[in-house]
């Protein structure tokens, strides 16, 4: 009997979801072929070179060919990106022609944010008092009232995913993460928050910190994300029991950590290497955050950079999740981080 066909979208980004499935010994995942959509002749060569097929598109706009694409396949991992909603949805539509033709249960994964449930302490626009949030509480109609306040794109993604699912009888896993660190064996993450806190210190010459950083995220190890998706993926694949739709949706987190922690780590570890003359950190005002910070948006330089999102991940860790990273990890990641882009920058370092 053959194997479940996977599709995954972001195999460049998500590379170690791709890595984590690769290398199960789960003996559905083993049994899995796996597809991936990617932009770039280099980039689909190196995948291939995994032993996963490729397929070339240009862009998720393309609606058509994702539908396409998913209908040929049981599983959608979507992780290009968490705030395109068409993409989601035509990926989603796809699966449901799939379950037409074959009969069987289709399966969607979705990569998300906890930025979507965080909250915004400096404008006093939202204030939590509830954190932490369990995933094992009503987030579904708790994203549902944030949304219907103040539209954010990640957070209308996971809505309409969800609810185009259950119309369609597709069942989705909305997996949402938080401050994602560490490096794992494919390219650079640099859309993380360190690796840009990074960048932005070799332009200002100290670590910015947005306010006065006492707004606290929770993180997780990339690999330690690659791991979830395996386990969820498996019982998934395996288990009848694993919550879908309104319910399925997934916290990550391994630890928490406040922004004026983060970026003083990053400062030490640049003070060490040499690349950094100072270990003071560059308060920045939240006009200033849009700018260098949040891509001209506001609200993005607020809930992306000095918000407080707090979550705990009560159900990967029933269904046998256990990170393996510990805090003693987050505290050292920065020095890795600051070689990698030192490194690929040209630029010395003690």
């Amino acid at each position: 009997m053959s194997g479940p066909k996977i599709l995954m979208t972001g195999a460049s980004g998500g590379g170690a979801v791709l890595n984590a499935l690769l290398a199960s010994n789960f003996g559905a995942l083993k049994a899995s072929r796996i597809t991936c959509l990617v932009r770039g002749a280099e980039k689909a060569q190196s995948l291939e070179k995994l032993g996963v097929k490729t397929i070339s598109f240009n862009s998720l706009d393309e609606t058509e060919i994702l539908s396409e694409v998913a209908r040929e396949n049981d599983v959608v991992i979507h992780a290009a990106s968490g705030f395109h909603t068409l993409s989601a949805r035509a990926l989603i539509l796809g699966l449901a022609q799939r379950r037409q033709d074959t009969g069987k249960e289709v399966f969607y994964l979705h990569t998300s944010g906890t930025s979507n449930v965080a909250d915004r302490p400096m404008t006093n626009e939202y204030v939590e008092a509830d954190y932490p949030f369990s995933d094992e509480g009503d987030i579904f109609s708790y994203l549902k009232k944030r949304d219907f306040g103040v539209p954010y794109a990640q957070r209308t993604s996971d809505i309409v995913a969800t609810e185009i699912g259950l119309e369609v009888g597709v069942k989705t896993y909305i997996l949402m993460m938080p401050s994602i660190y560490g490096i794992d064996a494919n390219p650079f993450h640099e859309f993380c928050h360190t690796p840009i806190l990074i960048r932005a210190a070799m332009k200002l010459g100290k670590v910015p910190v947005v306010g006065d950083g006492s707004g606290i995220w929770d993180h997780v190890h990339i690999q330690d994300v690659g791991r979830c998706y395996e386990i969820i993926l498996n019982r998934v694949l395996t288990d009848d029991h694993v919550p879908s739709g309104k319910s399925g949706i997934f916290f990550v987190e391994s630890g928490e950590h406040t922004w004026r922690q983060l970026s003083q780590m990053i400062a030490d570890a640049g003070v060490a290497l040499g690349a950094l003359k100072s270990n003071d950190l560059q308060p920045l005002s939240l006009p200033e955050a849009k700018v260098l910070l949040g891509k001209g948006w506001g609200l993005i330089a607020e809930i992306g950079w000095g918000s407080n999102a707090r979550t705990r991940a009560d159900k990967a860790r029933k269904l046998g999740w256990e990170p393996v990273k510990t805090s003693a990890d987050f505290e050292s990641h920065a020095t890795a981080d600051w070689r990698a882009i030192l490194d690929s920058s040209g630029l010395p370092r003690g």
